[in-house]
């Protein structure tokens, strides 16, 4: 009997491309090939075999996106302006809804 592991029952590993539900590239993840079937590999979810173009290629405010069958660049969103904190979005609404105010017996003074 052999005391030495052979390499043959070393699991393969490939580097495939994942994204998210709207198809936008995430990274780099690993596939692992199946213990059942060799040279079949076990795909992630929401992953590609297909990798997309390179980072230094990419337009300015742009961004890989899985189209189903190859990759399409598509615009990033634009920032959203800060959020109103909710004290002040409550206050704002009561303000402007006297009605609800007055239904509430609350006051807008702080």
């Amino acid at each position: 009997m052999n005391a030495n592991p052979t390499n043959d029952t070393a699991q393969k590993q490939k580097i495939v491309y994942q994204y998210d539900l709207a198809g936008r590239y995430l990274g780099e993840v690993v596939a692992d090939e199946s213990p059942r079937e060799p040279g079949v590999y076990l795909l992630p979810t929401r992953t590609t075999e297909t990798a997309p173009p390179e980072r230094d290629t990419w337009p300015e405010g742009s961004w890989p996106r899985w189209m189903g069958t190859d990759w399409a660049m598509i615009a990033l969103p634009k920032s959203s302006p800060q959020a109103e904190d909710p004290l002040s979005k409550l206050q704002r609404f009561l303000a402007e809804n006297p009605d609800v105010l007055a239904t509430i017996g609350a006051s807008t003074d702080k």
